[in-house]
C-alpha cells in the first residue's frame, strides 16, 4: 500500500486508517465484542493500514486498552494517533468536560500511555478546542511534551480556521482531524485549504456520514443512540431529507458502474486535495478487506464532474 506523509514533517501513513470510536462502546456507541475488536485492528495492521487513532474518552478508555492489546509485539508496524482535552468524572455522558490546562494534558498523557502499554505516541491531538485554556500556553505544552520524547508528533482536531492558523503559530502542527464526507464538505474551502497552504496533513472523520453513505439506510430507517436524536450534524431533521436525496442519486451512480456507495464515498475523501487518510471504523476483518476495494477505483474526469454535479445540489 501506497504511503503518504502526514503533513511537511509527520510520520507516513496510509491512505485508510482505523478509527476507534466505535469500539469503545458506551455512551456512544453498542457495546462491541472486545475479541473482535482485536481481530479487525490486527487485519487492518495485516492489510498495510498503519494508523490507528482513538481517544481516552471513547469508552472511558476502553478503546485505548483495546488498542494496545491489539498491537502488542506490532508497536513497530503501527502509528498510534490519540488525543486530549476531553476528561470525565464518571462514566457519563453528562461528566465530561473541556480540560486542556497543562496539568490535564500531563495526567492524560500518562494514562493514555499505560492503557496503550507504550512508551510514546505518535500523533497527539487537541480532541476539541477549550474556550478556558489559552492556545499558546496548550501548545507550548504539547511542544514541552514533544522535546521529552513522550510523543512524537502533534495535531489538532475539529478546530475552525481561525484556531488552526493561531496554534500554528505556537507549535508545529502536521495534522487536522476534521469531519468530511460527500454529505457535510464545510472544511472545503475553509480549513481544508489552510492545510494546504500550511502543508497541514488531513486526517478526515466520518467519510460514511456516520453510516448513511453505506446505502443500507432510507427514508424510512429507524435511528438509535445519539443519532436517533436529531440534533447533530447531518442527522439533524431538516438536513436528513436532503440528504437522502443526494443518498439516492449516488447509489444510482454507484450501481450503474458496478461499485458499492460505500466504497464511492470513501475514494472521493481520500482523492480530495490536501487529504492524507481516511479514517475508518471497522467493526470485522471482513470490513477491513471490504473498504480496501475502495483503493481500487479510478474515476475520470467526467465521472468527477458528474459527482460534482450531484454534490452541488446537496449544498445548492
Amino acid at each position: 500500500m501506497k504511503l503518504a506523509k502526514l503533513g511537511k514533517e509527520g510520520p507516513d501513513i496510509s491512505p485508510i486508517s482505523i478509527g476507534t470510536w466505535g469500539i469503545g462502546g458506551p455512551p456512544f456507541w453498542s457495546s462491541k465484542d472486545r475479541g473482535q475488536s482485536i481481530s479487525t485492528i490486527q487485519a487492518a495492521i495485516d492489510t498495510g493500514i498503519n494508523l490507528v487513532d482513538t481517544a481516552p474518552v471513547y469508552g472511558f478508555g476502553l478503546a485505548e486498552e483495546i488498542v494496545g492489546e491489539a498491537i502488542a509485539g506490532r508497536r513497530d508496524k503501527v502509528v498510534i494517533a490519540t488525543k486530549c482535552g476531553l476528561t470525565w468524572q464518571s462514566k457519563e455522558l453528562s461528566s465530561i468536560t473541556n480540560d486542556l490546562s497543562p496539568a490535564s494534558i500531563i495526567k492524560e498523557l500518562e494514562d493514555s500511555l499505560k492503557r496503550l502499554k507504550t512508551d510514546y505516541i505518535d500523533l497527539y491531538q487537541i480532541h476539541f478546542p477549550d474556550p478556558k485554556s489559552a492556545i499558546d500556553q496548550v501548545m507550548v505544552a504539547l511542544y514541552l511534551l514533544q522535546r521529552m520524547g513522550k510523543t512524537r508528533f502533534i495535531g489538532v482536531s475539529n478546530f475552525n480556521v481561525e484556531q488552526l492558523k493561531t496554534a500554528h503559530e505556537f507549535a508545529p502542527i502536521v495534522s487536522l482531524q476534521p469531519k468530511l464526507n460527500m454529505l457535510e464538505q464545510e472544511i472545503v474551502g475553509n480549513e481544508l485549504d489552510v492545510c494546504v497552504e500550511k502543508d497541514i496533513g488531513v486526517l478526515a472523520y466520518s467519510p460514511l456520514a456516520s453510516g448513511l453513505l453505506t446505502g443500507k439506510y432510507d427514508r424510512n430507517s429507524k435511528f438509535t443512540g445519539w443519532r436517533e436524536r436529531g440534533r447533530i450534524g447531518i442527522f439533524q431533521k431538516r438536513k436528513l431529507g436532503q440528504a437522502f436525496n443526494t443518498i439516492e442519486k449516488l447509489k444510482t451512480f454507484a450501481e450503474d458502474r458496478n461499485i458499492s456507495l460505500s466504497h464511492l464515498a470513501i475514494n472521493w475523501v481520500i482523492n480530495q486535495k490536501g487529504v492524507t487518510s481516511a479514517l475508518l471504523g471497522m467493526n470485522t476483518p471482513g470490513q477491513v478487506e471490504d473498504n480496501m476495494k475502495s483503493l481500487e477505483i479510478k474515476m475520470t474526469k467526467k465521472e468527477k464532474e458528474e459527482i460534482g454535479k450531484i454534490l452541488n445540489q446537496q449544498t445548492g
